[in-house]
């Protein structure tokens, strides 16, 4: 199954979501009413007040659901502030807290994303998650326990089936999810506030105060249906949560096991939950507990609300005979991690089709680790500090140009200069990929800044980007991915909502990626045109209805307003697009720098992350 596949399915789960959703508010107003009907003494029949319940009941679920939503915006890192998640200092020299970094940096670059946002749970339980609005917005949390009782293999494969969970688009869902549930939950809080002050209500005797009395026990009467009514909530909300997300469990896992090609790291920690525990303290854990990577709330009493399936079902399906029993619970020594053996980062890529290979592999965890291991001490340091970060995006940007170079360090403030000019000198010899990664790598800590400082920062990027009038292609990537997150990130936006579900009106779009990608290549005229040609086949069009015509020359302007609104798509027109695009620049069996950056540009601007290049035979 595909990456598009995946988003797609993730899209089908929501209007699933919908129709349950829909179906519980329903069956609430109808036993609310027959509840007010019995404690009221009106006619079940009366539509009058079953119009009311139904208008007060999706009100209060409006209202709920709303509230939460706000309360979520942030994506990733509000629900790991639910959860009483502290962040983590990317410069921490504790052992079990720089081994986390270390892993979940090369889990990254082997995805193609920017590194998410860090949380410790302060909790001794095992377990972990990830939430966010997708790829560039993403937090993981990991409990105290998680990173101190594992080893480093089983540490990994928890990430990885974290990871799963970013790449194939689950995390909208979930939060979405938190949400909306909310709304349902809502009403067992207002049933709870009418029963405290029905209780309370004051009680007489006197004829005068009758009325307030009646009024009192009806109150009390009101919540007590109320509250009983917002447990039904509690019923429909733990059936949609186990019915959206027992499934995705045994696809993370077997992805993870994708990524790693080590099913007993990640078996030996789903072990050590089955002897240790997976339960949270913190009592908002029943909110996400279809977030996390063990239960987080105990067993369910039924199958039927199991958000998670059975640890030793999910065992036995990713490491066939592994023995729950001789899993240890000692703490492991934490100790240097040695990568592995040091992957190409090469221009061959084997024929097949792009989007069908967008999902990382160990061919890619390697790679990632080899260019994580071969980037300057200066910069894995500078890009885990706020001022360091800010002066390394800048110094990558200054020309080899003096004259130009002199103009750009004048935009620079003051107190970052000398840095930025002794960065930039010393990144001289990088290839494009390391500097990208450096930019994957610089994204969550520039995420610390304060929001006047990001407008600073965002013009000081443009600025430099346009000292010397005109745009490269290696500038125009950075500043794309650089700055489509960081304005994701401090906008609270979601992403893109989607607008075109056919491929016919983006064709002329289209044609400007694809003549982009052919001419980056060079070569003659005549291998330019076969190449635009091999990505036109896979459009599926008819050259007779929809002419394309290769473009003579790369526009950046043109290709950045044609890749917005690609962004627009849905899930199975962007695989066109990326399929169309990978068919273009594999035509000739190489695939050069500039058309690594423009494929790294479109992929990411069309919320695809796109794993490391490498030597395939």
């Amino acid at each position: 199954m595909d990456f598009f596949e995946r988003q797609a399915q993730a899209q089908r789960r929501t209007s699933l979501l919908v129709v349950y959703f829909s179906t519980a508010v329903v069956g609430i107003i109808l036993v609310l009413h027959v509840g007010l009907a019995l404690a009221l003494g009106y006619s079940l029949f009366d539509y009058g007040a079953l119009g009311l319940t139904a208008l007060g009941v999706v009100g209060a679920v409006f209202l709920g659901s709303v509230v939460k939503t706000i309360e979520l915006s942030q994506g990733g890192r509000a629900v790991a502030a639910m959860l009483g998640g502290a962040p983590v200092d990317l410069n921490s020299t504790e052992p079990s807290e720089r081994r986390l970094i270390n892993v979940v940096e090369e889990m990254a670059l082997a995805s193609g994303v920017p590194v998410p946002e860090l949380f410790v749970l302060e909790d001794k339980s095992i377990n972990a998650f990830a939430a966010g609005h997708g790829p560039g917005d993403t937090a993981i949390g990991v409990t105290r326990g998680c990173i101190e009782l594992l080893s480093r293999d089983e540490l990994q494969g928890v990430i990885g089936h974290e990871f799963s969970h970013i790449l194939h688009g689950d995390m909208k869902l979930n939060i979405r999810l938190i949400g909306v549930l909310n709304g349902i939950l809502f009403l067992a809080v207002i049933g709870g506030l009418l029963f405290r002050i029905g209780v309370y209500s004051p009680r007489s005797s006197s004829s005068r105060d009758n009325s307030g009395a009646a009024l009192g026990v009806a109150i009390l009467g009101a919540g007590v249906v109320l509250y009983l009514v917002g447990w039904i909530g509690v019923f429909f909300g733990k059936l949609i949560k186990a019915a959206v997300s027992r499934e995705r469990e045994f696809l993370a896992d077997a992805s993870s096991v994708q990524y790693t090609r080590n099913p007993e790291g990640l078996a030996g920690a789903l072990a050590k939950i089955s002897k240790f525990s997976s339960r949270l303290e913190s009592p908002r854990a029943e909110e996400a507990s279809h977030l996390f990577f063990g239960t987080g709330t105990g067993d369910a009493w039924m199958k039927l609300f199991a958000t998670h399936p059975p640890i030793e079902e999910r065992v036995e399906r990713i490491s066939p005979g592994f023995d729950i029993a001789e899993a240890k619970l000692a703490a492991p020594v934490p100790a240097p991690h040695v990568g592995p053996a040091k992957a190409k980062q090469g221009r061959f890529v084997a024929g097949g089709r792009l989007a069908e290979a967008l999902l990382p592999g160990q061919p890619q965890m390697a790679a990632a680790a080899a260019l994580l291991g071969g980037l300057p001490e200066f910069s894995t340091q500078a890009v885990h500090e706020l001022h360091g970060a800010s002066a390394l995006v800048f110094g990558l940007l200054l020309s080899d140009d003096d004259t130009v170079k002199g103009r750009q360090m004048g935009m620079i403030e003051r107190t970052l200069q000398d840095e930025a000019l002794k960065l930039e000198v010393k990144s001289v010899g990088m290839s494009s990929a390391q500097k990208i990664a450096l930019v994957d790598l610089a994204i969550p800590t520039l995420r610390h800044l304060s929001p006047p400082q990001y407008a600073v920062f965002r013009t000081t990027v443009k600025n430099l980007v346009e000292a010397d009038g005109q745009i490269a292609l290696f500038e125009y990537t950075l500043q794309k991915i650089l700055l489509r997150h960081l304005d994701l990130y401090f906008s609270n936006a979601t992403g893109s909502v989607v607008k075109f579900k056919s491929l016919v009106p983006l064709l002329p779009d289209v044609s400007v990626l694809l003549s982009a990608l052919a001419t980056s290549g060079g070569g003659a005229v005549e291998e330019l045109d076969a190449a635009f040609d091999a990505g036109v086949m896979e459009l599926l069009v008819k050259p007779a209805s929809f002419p394309m015509v290769r473009s003579g020359a790369i526009d950046l302007a043109a290709f950045d307003r044609a890749l917005n609104r690609l962004a627009e798509a849905a899930p199975d027109v962007k695989r066109t697009v990326l399929t169309a695009g990978g068919a273009v620049v594999m035509q000739d069996g190489t695939v050069n720098d500039p058309q690594i950056e423009f494929l790294r540009a479109i992929a990411d601007a069309l919320d695809c992350p796109m794993p490391p290049f490498v030597h395939t035979s």
